[in-house]
C-alpha cells in the first residue's frame, strides 16, 4: 500500500519530519551529566510512552527523554535507521529490509482497538455487521437520525489491514470505504482522535491505550456485546487489538538497553495496565 499515490503526501510529510528531527532536537539540550534519548513512531503509543518516559527520567542515573510528535511506524523505524532517534514505536514486527539495516525490536504491550463515537451518539454498542455497513455506506444515520460521520484513515494505515483480516465481507467494506467520496481522511492517530472529538455523530476506530492516555472524550462501544477492555482482551473474548513494539539499532547503547529493560519493570507495567494495555515481556 505504500506505493499507493494517495499515500505520497503523507509519506513526503513524514520524511520531512524525520529529516528535521536532528535539528529540532538540538534545542533544549539535557543538563550536564544527563543522557538524551529520542523516541518517535506510531501516534497511538506516544501519550503512554511520555508518561513512562517521565518515570524513567526520574530514575538513577537521570536521563532526558524526548518523545516526538507522530512519525508513524514506518517513519519511526526510518528515523532509527538514520540515527535521528534512538528508539522507535511501531505497530508491527520488523520486515527483512529493516532487519538488514541492523534494527531490532521487541513487543512490549497489546491494546484493544475500539470502535468509538462522539459522546452525543447514544447507542448501546455495535456489531461487526453494522461496522461493515457503516464503512460501505449502507448505514448513513444513527438511530436518532443524526448523520454517521465516518472518520477515514489513510489507505496505508495498519488498522485497515487489521479490519480486512476479520472477514471477506469486512475486506470488501474497507475497499468501498477507501473509495467513498466526501469522507474526512486523517493522517495520524492524533488527527483521528481530534476529528472524532470535534464532529458530532462521528464514528471511527482507535486504541484503548491512546483513548485513556490522552484522556479523550469519546465513547468506546461494546462490539457484539463485548466491551473493548483489557480484561476481555486477556480472556480472548475481544479479538481486535494491536501489538506495540519498541525498536532500536543494534547494538543498543547502555541507555537504550536500560530504557528497554525499564519497560518490563513493575512500575512501567502497572502504568501500561492503567492506561489500557496488556504488558508483554521484553527480552
Amino acid at each position: 500500500m505504500l506505493d499507493d499515490p494517495r499515500c505520497r503526501p503523507l509519506l513526503l510529510h513524514r520524511r520531512a519530519v524525520i529529516l528535521g528531527t536532528a535539528a529540532t532536537l538540538a534545542l533544549g539540550a539535557p543538563a550536564r551529566g544527563e543522557v538524551l534519548l529520542r523516541v518517535g513512531g506510531t501516534g497511538m503509543a506516544l501519550a503512554a510512552m511520555r508518561q513512562i518516559a517521565d518515570d524513567f527520567a526520574a530514575s538513577d542515573p537521570p536521563a532526558t527523554v524526548k518523545v516526538l510528535p507522530s512519525l508513524g511506524t514506518g517513519g519511526g523505524l526510518a528515523a532509527v535507521a538514520a540515527g535521528a532517534v534512538d528508539l522507535a514505536l511501531a505497530v508491527r514486527p520488523l520486515n527483512d529490509a529493516e532487519l538488514a539495516k541492523g534494527i531490532r525490536s521487541a513487543a512490549y504491550a497489546r491494546t484493544p482497538i475500539a470502535f468509538v463515537t462522539h459522546p452525543d451518539v447514544t447507542v448501546p454498542g455495535i456489531t461487526l455487521e453494522e461496522v461493515a455497513a457503516i464503512l460501505a455506506g449502507r448505514i448513513l444515520t444513527w438511530p436518532d437520525g443524526k448523520p454517521v460521520r465516518l472518520i477515514r484513515r489513510e489507505p496505508s494505515d495498519a488498522d485497515w489491514t487489521m479490519l480486512r483480516s476479520v472477514s471477506p465481507g469486512m475486506a470488501a467494506a474497507v475497499a468501498i470505504a477507501l473509495e467513498r467520496p466526501g469522507l474526512l481522511t486523517v493522517a495520524t492517530d492524533q488527527d483521528n482522535a481530534d476529528a472524532l472529538e470535534r464532529l458530532t455523530g462521528s464514528f471511527g476506530a482507535m486504541s484503548l491505550g491512546q483513548l485513556r492516555a490522552e484522556r479523550r472524550r469519546l465513547t468506546p462501544l461494546p462490539l457484539d456485546g463485548t466491551p473493548p477492555s483489557v480484561e476481555a482482551l486477556a480472556e480472548q473474548r475481544y479479538s481486535l487489538s494491536r501489538t506495540l513494539y519498541i525498536a532500536w539499532r543494534d547494538p543498543p547503547s547502555a541507555e537504550v538497553a536500560r530504557f528497554v529493560a525499564f519497560l518490563q519493570a513493575s512500575q512501567a507495567s502497572e502504568l501500561l495496565m492503567r492506561l489500557g494495555h496488556i504488558p508483554l515481556a521484553v527480552p
